[in-house]
């Protein structure tokens, strides 16, 4: 018999036995151990296609603690890898019953086997287990330590959080690093005083580990703590994980956290400056915008900063701001950076139209060829009159020729009961101008359209 023949006759067996569980309760407990005779079968297949089905059915059917105890059974009768395996799909089926073997299988000789019971400890370990899988996070092989912290991130338990932080305070600065991620992926709220103590812990790597762990477990009411971390960051590495942690928060909390940031900023180094800037941006609001436009005037490179974050500011309140830079900045930088803002502030967002008169003073203020080419790659979306006469008045600038000819052209096929002389006005200018085919081609099949 073939492989697919055995296969399909394995399947047809599993699907029978499975709808005679539905008949009458007599015959249950004869068909349900036949059924699981069939799987124990299928899992010592040396098949891989046949183990596989096996496996499937111990994951997802034959259902009871005895048939897990069975399937349990067959653990140490199976070579290395299907060992693996079926440990891995004992974890999946999530029954208790099985923990016993898989404990055993802790003590195995080969890493995979013993990986495979540790990461089947996550859905069926108890708070026993907890120093276990804590000292495989620790000091186990590589494939050892991601397979215990996978198991500490799904144990189960209402105490399991409160294990782990005990477990930090005893552990080696391994054990403790680990911990902090775990606790982060656990969503381990209740931690927080724990992993803000760890900022403040002797070793380098707790340190970092604790900032990478305040940005899934802090929120608006940290923020003045994540700004004095930032502040008082050892080196550019930590600063780095305090500001990461800082624009997680706000981007929860928003303009909540403004205020925080605000007033951290008066005593600030420069770096720390520059950190707290970006955190501005991200809160957005009033009092945020103010604090940066402050810092326009400041150290070269904390104004510079503040030029950045203006320019990609959401709020359109930043306009006036954005114009007054572009027109009279004496910094080539501050001046590109200005009208990219412009253009980011014109162009359709959401369910806001695009803004023709915003793309004009764009337009207009900037002195780049780049930054032309930004405002035409929007112009090309926006169907009206203003937006064709903007991309047609581009033709004077020779190094722009080619995207003012696209922008018309796709302005032109959008625009539905035009002026018909300005389209066609506007068609000749660019077979005038542009020397690309297919926007020239474009050109002249309008222009013969009636």
């Amino acid at each position: 018999m073939t492989r697919i023949h055995r296969t399909k006759a394995a399947w047809g067996w599993l699907v029978l036995g499975g709808l005679c569980l539905l008949g009458g309760r007599a015959q249950a407990q004869e068909e349900n151990e036949a059924l699981i005779q069939m799987v124990v079968e299928l899992v010592g297949d040396a098949d891989r296609d046949m183990r596989a089905l096996g496996l499937q059915q111990i994951r997802e059917e034959v259902p009871g603690e005895a048939a897990t105890k069975r399937f349990a059974g067959l653990v140490p009768k199976l070579e290395p890898e299907g060992q693996a395996a079926l440990l891995e799909a004992l974890g999946d089926r999530a029954d208790a019953a099985a923990r016993p073997v898989v404990l055993d299988m802790l003590k195995g000789e080969q890493e995979a086997v013993r990986a495979a019971a540790l990461r089947a400890l996550g859905p069926l370990g108890t708070m026993e287990d907890v120093p276990v899988l804590v000292g495989k996070a620790a000091e186990g092989s590589d494939l050892e330590k991601e397979a215990a912290r996978q198991a500490l991130v799904r144990l189960r338990g209402e105490d399991v959080n409160k294990a782990v932080v005990s477990a930090m305070s005893e552990g080696k600065p391994g054990a403790r690093v680990a911990m902090l991620g775990v606790l982060a992926a656990r969503n381990a709220r209740e931690a927080l005083p724990t992993v803000m103590e760890s900022v403040a812990d002797a070793d380098a790597s707790v340190r970092l580990a604790a900032l990478g762990a305040l940005r899934y477990l802090a929120d608006e009411s940290n923020t003045a703590g994540i700004v004095e971390l930032v502040k008082g960051a050892k080196d550019d590495a930590e600063r780095r994980k305090a500001e990461l942690a800082l624009l997680m928060v706000c981007s929860r909390g928003r303009e909540a956290c403004a205020e925080a940031i605000v007033a951290g900023l008066g005593d600030a180094n420069v770096p720390s400056q520059v950190a707290l800037l970006h955190a501005l941006a991200r809160t957005g609001g009033p009092k945020a915008l103010e604090a940066v436009v402050a810092r326009l005037e400041d150290d070269e490179a904390v104004g510079d900063e503040a030029v950045r974050m203006l320019s990609i500011w959401r709020d359109p309140a930043v306009k006036p701001q954005l114009l007054a830079i572009a027109k009279e900045s004496k910094s080539e930088r501050h001046q590109v950076l200005a009208v990219r803002g412009l253009v980011r502030l014109a162009r359709p967002q959401g369910e806001k139209p695009a803004d023709p008169e915003g793309l004009a003073e764009a337009m207009g203020l900037a002195k780049r060829p780049d930054e032309k080419r930004l405002v035409l790659g929007v112009l090309g979306g926006v169907a009206s009159p203003e937006s064709l006469a903007l991309a047609t008045a581009a033709f004077g600038d020779r190094a722009v020729a080619e995207e003012a000819g696209l922008a018309t052209v796709m302005i032109a096929e959008k625009m539905e009961g035009g002026d018909k002389d300005d389209l066609r006005a506007a068609m000749q200018k660019v077979l005038r101008y542009a020397k690309n085919g297919d926007v020239r081609a474009r050109a002249e099949k309008l222009l013969a359209s009636p």
